[in-house]
């Protein structure tokens, strides 16, 4: 795949842009090596000429190997050939596609098959890996990045770019032998070791991990999902769309529930089971946990960093310390982190830019939920319905023997959000018409085939 993917210094590659989660890409490949979605969400992309150049001796010190901090380091390396960079981080292998943990659950057998580039592009582009490295504190004022093995890194900028952990509510036994949520790498090698011996899967959170989670489970275990609001992918869907997932769940014989209470999970030192509180109670040989996530910001706090539910960030990237930046899961802008690949991407690369000499600007990246798995599809982007200060026009559609579903929400007469469940076919041409905020009568007259 990385032969396909970087082919340097052998004439000018056809690109296309995944418009699912923004990865680029050379245009051969028949799936995203992202999200995995084919060539139906494909657009062509011309390849971006940096035009500018700043060679240094500067120490650029990465704090995270997800796609913040390699998009940010390869930007670095775009603008500037001499600098050093170090990218630094808790986990074992290289960088790769994390979108596809849950989606390829059931298949993954190494780090290698979703790598986001291979050994030989890091020497290329002389970035330094330190993997198995924990980084401990950043001295802001001398300017050192502190860690577990008791050395000091200097550095003349900073990027952090340490993402987010999974959230885990405080159930009663969620510190069992079995419980998991699948954030890294290794998290996938626990449940595929457990694999064999899973009759019974329990996925807590019935958002889009969870619900990829539980699909890839049910290829060998039976699987009940427990969600604690009142309905699935509650961010993302109304109430019509949300009932009409859970019809799709429940009749591939997928057991579900919202307005789960959940009082404890169950056993001695393995888990059992999961017990609610209206007394229901499901049997567990594995419980994978997918209740959201929190940004890792407790080193950026320690050292002095401006913090809200992440960290602070100017449209630079910037944080409240000079040459400290900071992107993706763990960063915020004018209030918003979506947490999602594409502004990981667009983060990283900003802040990248910006460390290097650069003088770039962030705009804020649509928030986009796709979905495939269920022997269905979903697409949901904007605002669908969620600000409880406006007043929405919609246009409504759904087929409950074909389990499609189509809402289209309006806002003083522009698309502000769009759902659709079976068919996205329209899915790119409706994130242009987000965009630019197309009137109610285009987008009754554009699409009224379907409606």
């Amino acid at each position: 795949m990385e032969e396909v993917r970087k082919q340097e210094g052998k004439g000018k590659r056809s690109l296309v842009k995944c418009q699912v989660c923004g990865e680029i890409f050379d245009a051969t490949l028949d799936n995203c090596p992202v999200c995995g979605v084919g060539r139906e969400f494909y657009v062509p992309y011309e390849e971006e000429e940096i035009s500018f150049q700043n060679n240094t001796d500067d120490v650029i010190v990465i704090l995270g190997n997800g796609a913040a901090g390699i998009s940010a380091a390869q930007a670095i390396r775009e603008r500037d050939r001499t600098c050093s960079i170090y990218v630094i981080s808790e986990e074992a292998v290289y960088s790769y596609n994390r979108p596809m943990l849950t989606k390829s659950l059931s298949t993954l057998s190494n780090a290698e098959e979703i790598a986001i580039h291979n050994k030989a592009w890091y020497k290329e582009k002389d970035i330094i890996n330190l993997l198995n490295t924990k980084v401990t504190a950043i001295d802001t004022e001398d300017k050192l990045i502190k860690l577990s093995d008791g050395t000091d890194l200097t550095y003349d900028k900073c990027i952090y770019a340490l993402g987010a952990e999974c959230f885990i509510p405080p159930f009663s036994g969620s510190d069992k032998q079995g419980v998991i949520a699948i954030r890294s790498f290794a998290d996938v090698e626990k449940i595929r070791a457990m694999m064999p011996s899973v009759k019974n899967t329990v996925v807590i959170g019935g958002g889009v991990l969870g619900l990829e989670a539980a699909w890839e489970m049910s290829k060998s275990s039976k699987v009940a999902v427990l969600e604690v609001a009142d309905k699935l992918m509650v961010r993302q869907l109304d109430d019509a769309a949300g009932q009409l997932m859970g019809e799709i769940i429940e009749g591939l014989g997928i057991e579900f529930r919202i307005n789960a209470k959940i009082i404890e999970i169950t056993g001695e030192d393995k888990v059992t089971g999961v017990k609610l509180e209206n007394g229901e109670s499901f049997p567990a040989d594995l419980v994978i946990i997918s209740c959201g996530i929190r940004a890792n910001t407790a080193i950026a706090k320690d050292a002095g960093i401006h913090i809200d539910r992440a960290i602070v960030v100017n449209e630079r990237m910037e944080t409240s310390i000079k040459d400290v930046y900071a992107c993706g899961d763990c960063a915020q802008f004018q209030g918003i982190n979506y947490a999602i690949w594409p502004q990981a991407l667009e983060m990283g690369k900003i802040a990248g830019a910006n460390a290097a000499g650069e003088n770039m600007t962030y705009e804020t990246v649509p928030a986009v939920l796709t979905f495939e798995g269920m022997n269905t599809a979903l697409f949901s982007a904007g605002d669908n319905g969620k600000n409880s200060e406006r007043s929405y026009k919609t246009i409504e559609n759904g087929d409950s023997v074909k389990k499609s579903y189509e809402k289209y929400y309006f806002y003083q007469d522009r698309l502000v959000g769009v759902i659709l469940i079976g068919d996205t076919s329209n899915m790119i041409a409706l994130t242009e018409d987000l965009q630019q905020g197309q009137s109610y009568e285009i987008v009754e007259r554009k699409y009224k085939k379907s409606i």
